[in-house]
């Protein structure tokens, strides 16, 4: 479950606006584009560097060979070398960022370049002015822009119900597609298409850890609980809570023995989920201006571009969050479609199947502000073994 919207604002508007707009931006540091990074690549390392092929290639995604496969392959593509390093630059400023655990850095996330463009940048939403001198011992030659917010309201409540969402449109227990609306207790979510657990293979269902309630925080303070499918109405017991990962605000729920989890998102097209992007890869559709979409089980479908990735969010919760991809606007996000994942044709068959971007986890609820957020897959796959 999401927050309730606010009006959208557009964060131009907020350029040198007075304290009380909620937001104010405040660029630290602008190098040079194209000749800062591709000139320190060649004259301080040599062409030999340039060349190299951990610089002119990266792999873009995890995906099954064939839907019927749970082992997952590497996908690779070429990319501008310039590109790649002031990414890998970024990156490591991101690092140093998340490590030092400024207090009043509330988000961080790292915007790519484009290829035309390839200077990359970071991303700041902190709640003092004088984060901007501890943010300039850490982040080298990367621009810097810092949104200065006011300290963030409280979440306001929900005014949806079950009944408005996409319930599943036939019940088949053998095949349950993500995208449909799941329930637990008096909370509702979206499910996430089949969760995979890489080290054994088996599938589970998943949605947002938050639809558990306040203490869905905790790893195991649902376990044994129980989530349901609607059809028609009436309540299906699909499975019980096995665990949740409060980091990435995500429940693994073990299916019930009739029940199985399908790799398809209903209302999709193409429906078909065959793995799921890598960091590089969702900064590689950032660079080509390609957006993500969503199907929830309350706001359907929609679709926006990338604007963070490799984020840190403290936004809400009693702990931050890594591995975070920030997109569209928070119009794409309602109440009830928490649980649904991000997604975009996969470029070698886009005819037929998807790759994931991430999973949705929240929007945002606070003035001058205006995009979804959530834990990027491919931060599911390195740090817990899950996978879709």
């Amino acid at each position: 479950m999401t927050d309730e919207e606010r009006p959208d604002t557009d964060d131009s508007e907020n350029q040198g606006s007075e304290p009380d707009s909620g937001v104010r931006r405040r660029q630290l540091l602008r190098t040079g584009v194209n000749v800062g990074v591709a000139g320190a690549l060649v004259f301080g390392f040599g062409a030999n560097y340039v060349s190299s092929n951990d610089l002119d290639s990266i792999t873009y995604a995890m995906a099954r060979p064939e839907p019927g496969a749970t082992a997952l392959e590497p996908r690779t593509k070429e990319v501008p070398v310039a590109w790649h390093e002031s990414l890998r630059i970024a990156l490591r400023v991101q690092e140093e960022i998340r490590s030092s655990s400024l207090s009043p850095v509330k988000g961080s996330f790292i915007v790519p370049g484009s290829y035309d463009d390839p200077q990359a940048s970071v991303s700041v939403d902190a709640t003092e002015e004088n984060i901007s001198d501890s943010l300039g011992n850490l982040t080298e030659e990367v621009p810097v822009e810092v949104s200065l917010v006011d300290e963030i309201p409280p979440k306001s409540g929900t005014d949806h119900d079950s009944e408005d969402a996409y319930q599943v449109s036939e019940l088949d227990p053998a095949h349950v597609p993500g995208g449909v609306v799941c329930q637990a207790g008096e909370n509702f979510g979206t499910l996430t298409p089949a969760l995979f657990d890489a080290e054994t293979g088996s599938r589970f269902f998943a949605t947002s850890n938050h639809v558990f309630g306040a203490s869905g925080a905790k790893s195991t303070e649902h376990r044994g609980e129980s989530l349901f499918l609607l059809h028609d109405g009436e309540q299906h017991q699909i499975g019980t809570v096995e665990r949740g990962y409060p980091e990435a605000d995500i429940g693994q729920i073990a299916p019930a023995e009739e029940y199985r989890p399908s790799t398809e998102i209903e209302r999709a097209s193409p429906s078909q989920v065959i793995g799921h992007y890598t960091k590089m890869g969702l900064a590689d559709l950032s660079a080509r201006g390609e957006s993500l979409r969503k199907v929830g089980a309350l706001s359907d479908d929609s679709a926006g571009r990338i604007k963070g990735i490799d984020g840190v969010t403290c936004y809400t919760g009693a702990v931050c969050k890594s591995g975070q991809l920030k997109w569209g606007d928070e119009g794409d996000l309602a109440d009830g479609d928490s649980g649904s994942v991000n997604f975009h044709q996969d470029p070698e068959n886009p005819d037929d199947y998807l790759l994931v971007g991430g999973i949705n986890n929240a929007r945002t609820w606070w003035p001058g502000s205006n995009f979804a957020w959530g834990t990027a897959a491919h931060h599911l796959y390195s740090e817990y073994g899950l996978h879709f």
